[in-house]
């Protein structure tokens, strides 16, 4: 149950995909289509691929393909295909990373970099001093390496760090990472997202002000409330 809280902070680490935008109508059709090309389940695709890089879904879901070939045809594919509308950001996204000094946020996710700069562009939303991106050469979630690149590139401290994820995958990399982790309820329920340290409904509930040399980040009990409310009906 998502419960009001109050921190502060440095930096904001943000990841992209059921955080900054909505884009799981774009990434669920094309996963659909690439399962039924080769036979493999949609449903296992649709329980882990959240929060994973795309060779690593494939590799849990389908051992027997080439993870790094079939993820390059799944993102030429992703790129040259439909339902790029279908991806909105979310409500006040853009309001609030405008108003964040460059050198306090960063992108983190698991999508390629030429998709995420293309959903950047096409929403009109910044483009992030630092960005890691799933097929930077580093190790991709849910190991901790984004994260601490992340914090490296933005030179602040990772325990000084709040990430701001919806997928359990991602939790468990910013945890190990050593961050502290809001969770948000976009895309997984509040039973799946247990491990993080606080869990809002989505981010435009969460007030994010700047203090001084920190970032004050709050969720007011009438949000919490509402949340909770909305996930027992």
């Amino acid at each position: 149950m998502p419960y009001a809280f109050s921190l502060t902070c440095r930096a904001i680490l943000f990841d992209l995909d059921g955080v900054l935008i909505d884009s799981n109508d774009l990434y669920e059709a094309h996963w659909r289509s690439w399962a039924a090309a080769r036979d493999v389940s949609f449903e296992h695709i649709r329980r882990v691929h959240h929060g994973r890089p795309i060779p690593e879904t494939i590799q849990l879901v389908a051992p027997h393909l080439d993870p790094v070939q079939e993820a390059q045809v799944y993102i030429d594919t992703l790129l040259k295909g439909g339902h790029w509308h279908r991806v909105t950001p979310y409500a006040k996204v853009a309001a609030l990373l405008d108003a964040l000094p460059n050198n306090s946020w960063a992108i983190v996710t698991s999508a390629p970099r030429a998709v995420v700069v293309r959903h950047l562009v096409r929403l009109r939303l910044p483009l992030p001093g630092v960005l890691v991106a799933g097929d930077d050469a580093i190790r991709g979630k849910p190991s901790p390496d984004p994260w601490r690149h992340a914090a490296r590139g933005l030179g602040v401290p990772i325990s000084r760090c709040v990430a701001i994820e919806d997928a359990p995958a991602g939790v468990t990399s910013a945890h190990r990472a050593g961050a502290r982790v809001i969770a948000l309820t976009t895309t997984n329920s509040v039973d799946r997202l247990s491990d993080a340290d606080y869990i809002a409904a989505e981010l435009g509930a969460l007030s994010v002000t700047q203090e001084s040399d920190f970032l004050r980040i709050d969720y007011p009990a009438s949000s919490a409330r509402a949340a909770s409310t909305a996930s027992s009906v």
